[in-house]
């Protein structure tokens, strides 16, 4: 009966919101909930409404400023996300009000495919509105910067640096030498150089158009950031588009837009190994240039010529109005999580904003996810072995398979482009105010001066200048990785691994994809799915198929009389969790795993912090469990510093403890935890905030002394919500494994060294030999990312030292850390996080 008025009252619902004219966000996702998905967030608002006007009242009581009785304080309510992802307010709020407000709105939730033509009125459109279509393209002038490259001072002073160190090395006069350098820069600009064609460019629409729809059911965009690109490439400023890497036919997606909608194709960064025989020369047709995987031949001694070329080359190409596109993770994701930021592109074209090169520059944040992933999966790489190198013969096997597959939805989203002035100007104030008391601003300009030996732009790069081109790297993943849309395959994978990791039925797994969707859009995720929820998991079991996921039908019967009757039919869902199937299902659960990454710290450093208390049935019995939120942000902080090489927690212009405590507090209003006491006033935990930003012991007794209470969280011990926390701590569990594994191994470097390659493989023959017994539960831990994560992260506490030697790299234990003792306790440190709560 309830499910009957449900329905009737979402029909009447419906009905009367589409005869209202009433304004509403065009493209916001239209959500129906059931009775209990109502319920539940009915609980949580009441719950946050409840805790509010409690913290209110306290903070009336005991504020040392006069405030009115009769009018508590208003929570801050979180701004709504538009059908726009905009850029960030606090580092660039000018651009936040630039591009969108000329954008028409259009009713358009889910994007347009753009796989589809409309015909046009003319009977040759209506005939062959393919060709039709892509003959009407606007064609743009692509200069070439060849000559412009060879004739700058900056590449000339190279060669001759070049020319001297010849000399040096292989005793030949001055001219034999200068040559040579001359005949080498011709060589690499050649290699490198982009011969982009207007024709090449419609050939290649017109293949897509054609090819595409053989494995793919649509490609979808928002008309709405279609639209912004346009009015963005009118502004005249050239567009720099950095999108995460997850396949190759990302780059491709990307001119085919531009391409389709009349925008400025770019210039695409490609690395070398895609320069194969014809395969090659078709990408140089398209935008791409080439650059070197690895620049410097040896490790150690920087290629002053190549360098310098390449620095040239991309700040005459912005000269001359090209727009530049460039993967900023350096290569596809292994993990389906975005990677840490290469910024060595980015910095040219900071130089060329500060040399006045160019006015401005827009940066252009692109998203891009699949159903499946197209160029297939990486578990042979994660398992350690050597990557496949691409050859002419691969490709087009690689192109044939394709062609044969099902992969789903393509979906791409474009961030609102920001200005690249304003966003330097927001990180150099930051510096400014940092250094304030020290130096003033005027004392130390950050400037760019002319170089021909480093990336970032200087002979000798400041801190201050790598620091600052990094956090505006950073900030550009974290804009991605928000913007990333998220797939059916990524819900699914992701619940089965991390909920229904020993089976479940149909029925559970649409209650907690439901769940999941509602939880996405509270979060203000790109949900790239529509439809209703039996259908899209379906959908996604179909594409992810039997190799990652099992399906069986499951008779259940019932003795009636004597006699078993057959009473209904399930289908049992159990995900494949063995090697190497795993690790290619996680690399879809993955992309979810940045949606929750910041509960499963807090929850993570909480089980940490409670250990000594969960287990204890006194405790339990008691149902008086609590936590410092001072002790819990500390914990949290050092987990983060230890996964500070998986993830990009927040952006730069945040204060991650701020982040933390907002964290746990939207815990508690799940229910998970429960606010116990809070007696700081609002100035109070501001002034201790600020007093940590100085190191005087007087001054910190002083402040033992006279601190307020702490504000003390209970754990919930109700099951529902003890399922929720154990959950979110199952997220990160295979991580901990891992880099815990990895750090007991650096018990094998006590007393000698070992090659990169040698402890890499030393780590997954611990795990594996873990695995196979049972002692780890997570096959996806077994992964070669992770471990060379934790071995920067082990350089960075300056446990481990690394030496180049012939193009290897040689690791060795510290002199203090040399000592089983010693290893120990960076191990310990480590499985603090690994503990786990005992089962009932």
């Amino acid at each position: 009966m309830v499910d009957i008025l449900s329905t009737r009252l979402q029909e009447v619902y419906a009905k009367w919101e589409t005869r209202t004219e009433v304004s509403r966000n065009p493209e916001s996702r239209p959500a129906r909930f059931s009775i209990e998905e109502l319920r539940r967030t009915g609980q949580q608002l009441y719950r946050k409404r409840i805790q509010n006007r409690e913290q209110a009242r306290k903070l009336r009581e005991s504020s040392l400023y006069q405030i009115k009785e009769n009018k508590p304080l208003q929570p801050l309510v979180p701004e709504k996300q538009s059908f726009l992802h905009y850029c960030c307010n606090s580092c660039t709020p000018s651009s936040r009000n630039s591009l969108v407000n000329t954008v028409s709105k259009q009713y358009m939730p889910y994007g347009l495919n753009i796989l589809v033509i409309n015909p046009g009125s003319s009977l040759f459109s209506k005939l062959y509105c393919c060709i039709s279509h892509v003959y009407n393209f606007k064609e743009y002038a692509y200069p070439r910067v060849t000559q412009t490259v060879l004739a700058d001072e900056r590449l000339k002073e190279a060669i001759k640096l070049t020319a001297w160190e010849t000399v040096t090395n292989e005793r030949c006069s001055e001219k034999v030498a200068l040559a040579k350098a001359k005949a080498r820069a011709k060589t690499i600009i050649s290699q490198m150089e982009s011969k982009i064609s207007n024709v090449l460019l419609k050939i290649l629409a017109w293949i897509l158009y054609k090819l595409m729809p053989c494995f793919i059911q649509s490609a979808v965009v928002l008309p709405s950031q279609i639209e912004m690109l346009k009015k963005a490439n009118e502004t005249g400023l050239p567009l720099i588009l950095i999108p995460l890497h997850r396949s190759h036919l990302d780059y491709v997606m990307i001119s085919f837009i531009f391409l389709m909608n009349n925008i400025r194709n770019p210039l695409i960064a490609a690395g070398d190994n895609l320069k194969i025989p014809c395969v090659g020369r078709f990408l140089r047709g398209l935008g791409a240039f080439f650059i070197k995987r690895r620049i410097d031949p040896v490790v150690g001694r920087r290629d002053i010529l190549y360098r310098a070329t390449l620095h040239t080359y991309i700040m005459e190409s912005l000269r001359a109005g090209h727009n530049i596109e460039w993967f900023i993770e350096g290569g596809r994701t292994r993990t389906g999580k975005p990677c840490m930021p290469k910024a060595g592109i980015l910095s040219i074209v900071l130089d060329a904003y500060m040399d006045g090169i160019v006015e401005d520059a827009l940066i252009v944040p692109v998203a891009m996810n699949y159903d499946r992933l197209v160029d297939g999966n990486f578990v042979r790489e994660q398992l350690g072995q050597p990557k496949e190198m691409e050859t002419f013969v691969s490709t087009i096997k690689a192109i044939w398979s394709t062609l044969k597959g099902n992969y789903g939805i393509v979906k791409i989203d474009f961030s609102q482009p920001f200005s690249l002035r304003e966003m330097l100007k927001s990180f150099q104030n930051q510096q400014n105010k940092l250094a304030a008391g020290k130096v003033t601003p005027n004392d130390r300009p950050l400037k760019s001066t002319m170089s021909s030996s480093s990336l970032y732009g200087t002979d000798i790069v400041a801190e201050e200048y790598r620091q600052l081109v990094d956090s505006i790297a950073r900030h550009i993943v974290y804009d991605c990785a928000s913007l990333m849309p998220i797939m059916s395959t990524n819900v699914v994978a992701f619940l089965l691994l991390n909920k229904f990791r020993d089976g479940c039925t149909l029925d559970d797994l649409i209650k907690a994809f439901d769940l999941t969707r509602q939880e996405l859009e509270v979060r203000n995720r790109d949900i790239a799915f529509c439809g209703e929820t039996i259908d899209i998991i379906n959908h996604a079991l179909d594409i992810l198929g039997p190799g990652l996921v099992q399906l069986q039908r499951q008779e259940i019967t019932e003795i009636v009389d004597g006699q078993s009757i057959k009473s209904n039919v399930v289908t049992a869902i159990r995900p494949v969790s063995i090697l190497p199937n795993v690790i290619e299902l996680s690399y879809y659960s993955n992309t979810m795993l940045t949606c929750y990454v910041m509960d499963s710290i807090v929850v993570t450093a909480l089980y940490a912090e409670l250990q000594s208390q969960i287990n204890d049935p006194v405790a339990i019995a008691q149902n008086n469990i609590t936590v410092s939120q001072d002790l819990l942000v500390q914990r949290s902080l050092k987990l983060c510093d230890i996964f500070k090489y998986e993830f990009i927690f927040c952006k730069p212009c945040q204060d991650l403890e701020c982040v933390i405590e907002e964290t746990i507090k939207n815990l508690s209003y799940t229910g998970i935890i429960t606010l116990q006491e809070e007696c700081y006033l609002q100035e109070e935990m501001w002034s201790k905030r600020y007093a940590r930003n100085f190191d005087d012991s007087s001054d910190e007794e002083h402040f033992k002394e006279n601190r307020a209470k702490d504000i003390q969280y209970k754990l919930n011990l109700v099951p529902e919500y003890a399922e929720r926390m154990e959950f979110l701590h199952i997220l990160l569990r295979p991580l901990v494994d891992t880099y815990s594994h990895s750090a007991f191994t650096l018990r094998k470097l006590v007393g000698r060294s070992l090659s990169e390659r040698d402890l890499v493989h030393e780590v997954l023959s611990e795990l594996k030999t873990n695995f196979d017994r049972g002692l780890i539960n997570y096959g996806e831990s077994l992964c070669v990312d992770p471990i060379k994560n934790s071995l920067k992260l082990f350089e960075k506490w300056n446990v481990l030292e690394c030496h180049p030697q012939e193009n290897v790299r040689i690791f060795y234990l510290k002199d203090e850390y040399d000592a089983d003792s010693a290893v120990t306790k960076v191990h310990d440190t480590i499985a603090t996080f690994k503990w786990t709560k005992n089962p009932n």
